[in-house]
């Protein structure tokens, strides 16, 4: 087992390992000591290794999500192995492989990295934070970024001289950025790829084909220096993810001087985002935000962190303000729609990332049919703001798959698939029947037991049940 974990360890990079054994993740040697010291655990030992006993700690697994949470916020880097065959299948590749059955150990893998720039679970972010994954790449001396928001999927490609780097980072509050190995610039506390990782071309390619394009035109003109970014960036979320990528929309462009620059001493002392403590009570953002959803405020921040410089724009999002605020009656109504909405983007996100819960796809369904009631509120007002009139025919033309919800899933699904019973009933006729016959089994097995009296006249017969056998009859 050791020798197992040893290899793991190796490829976990420097990360923290997590191996899966039974009902708990282990961890051993540093790990333990680092995990147990962060997690205010208790260190034990198992076994011994070059004569010393080995430091061991655990955390049960239908809890990691609550330990995993602490270990990101000190600044750790989770590796997650799991069992990757059963029991019965080990010992079936034992057998073949001509080794003592007995000795059979299951196979395990490194199925993900767990990240602060690539979270996707509920418990482990920020309802009101967005948390950015930036990748930059230089170019002949223009430096591409990639800023993306794991949990939406949401991608943005801009790029900028070098001596407007700072500014640029400034403005995008990221968890984890990584840049080439030994680039001069990079920011600190960078995470180093290969420089292979952001080519252009490459990137090009992967951008193709995430989203199943011959051609990316239909979403901008991206300069080399963004897509060799972009493709740092994908090649990363592949290593964390093993293989397995997560939501990703289109890319969309920021053109230079879309935005005010501002570097990050201007910022601080503004206190756009945070104060000067570094906390977000006192700031700007904490005074203004009343948004009644955490999307909102997350996009809120987003913009206060980048205010527009196109007088156009400019004019017409306060055109929007301005008719929000004239109608309180209006205004309310609206507030307390979407004090209701779920947190769409984060929840297809998991979804798209296989992490997603029954609970996952009854917000989908929900926030969507209230996006469509939304829309119809506002689409029947009058003198709707040319900026309102461009955003309502999204929120609508997703009945199908409203219905399709509707119908396969109870009105509040649990957030856990293995204990059952998210799908409503009538959905599917033979899970109907096998439900019935589940329901019915202690009805179904006294019947039987009835009959088998009557037809042997043995009146002391009974039908019983235990793990070794299943059912049986028994006669005294």
């Amino acid at each position: 087992m050791m020798e197992q974990y040893l290899a793991l360890k190796r490829e976990a990079e420097g990360s923290l390992l997590f191996y899966r054994m039974g009902d708990f993740f282990e961890l051993f040697f540093e790990d333990a000591k680092v995990a147990a010291d962060v997690l205010d655990i208790a260190l034990t030992s198992r076994g011994e290794h070059g004569g010393d006993p080995i430091p061991m700690c655990g955390v049960p697994v239908h809890s990691a999500e609550g330990y995993l949470a602490r270990l990101i916020k000190a600044g750790c880097r989770v590796a997650i192995a799991e069992q990757v065959e059963t029991p019965e299948e080990s010992k079936a590749r034992a057998k073949a492989e001509g080794r003592p059955v007995s000795k059979a150990l299951v196979k395990r893998d490194i199925v993900r990295f767990v990240t602060a720039g690539t979270l996707t679970e509920e418990a482990l972010l920020e309802p009101r934070r967005a948390n950015l994954l930036v990748a930059l790449a230089d170019v002949r001396g223009t430096i591409g970024i990639a800023s993306c928001d794991i949990s939406t999927g949401q991608m943005v490609l801009e790029e900028c001289a070098a001596e407007a780097l700072d500014a640029a980072l400034a403005r995008l509050p990221f968890s984890e950025c990584v840049a080439p190995d030994g680039w001069e610039l990079a920011p600190y506390n960078v995470i180093e790829r290969a420089k292979t990782d952001f080519d252009s071309e490459s990137g090009k390619a992967s951008l193709q084909r995430v989203h199943g394009v011959k051609t990316l035109d239909g979403f901008g003109d991206f300069s080399r220096a963004m897509l060799a970014a972009a493709g740092g960036l994908v090649e990363y979320l592949e290593h964390v993810g093993r293989g397995t990528l997560p939501l990703l929309l289109p890319p969309q462009k920021r053109e230079a001087g879309q935005t005010m620059a501002m570097d990050e001493a201007t910022r601080s002392s503004l206190e756009i985002l945070s104060s000067q403590s570094g906390q977000r009570e006192g700031s700007l953002i904490a005074a203004i935000d009343r948004c009644v959803t955490g999307a909102g405020a997350r996009l809120l921040a987003e913009d206060l962190a980048a205010p527009l410089l196109d007088r156009g724009a400019i004019e017409a999002r306060l055109a929007l303000v301005q008719w929000l605020h004239a109608d309180p009656l209006n205004r309310a109504e609206l507030r307390e729609t979407m004090r209701n909405l779920p947190d769409l983007g984060r929840a297809l996100g998991r979804i798209v990332a296989g992490r997603g819960s029954p609970r996952d796809l009854g917000q989908i369904r929900n926030g969507l049919d209230d996006a469509r009631r939304i829309e119809l509120f506002l689409g029947s007002q009058s003198d709707v703001p040319e900026l309102l009139a461009n955003l309502l025919p999204h929120l609508r033309g997703h009945g199908a798959l409203v219905d399709l919800l509707a119908r396969a899933l109870v009105p509040s699904p649990p957030t856990e698939r293995s204990s059952g019973g998210f799908i409503a009933e009538g959905y599917d006729a033979s899970l109907d029947e096998l439900r019935a016959i589940s329901g019915n089994a202690r009805k179904a097995i006294a019947a039987m037991e009835a009959r088998y009296r009557d037809d042997t006249g043995i009146s002391s017969l009974k039908i019983k049940h235990n793990g070794v056998l299943g059912y049986f009859i028994e006669v005294p």
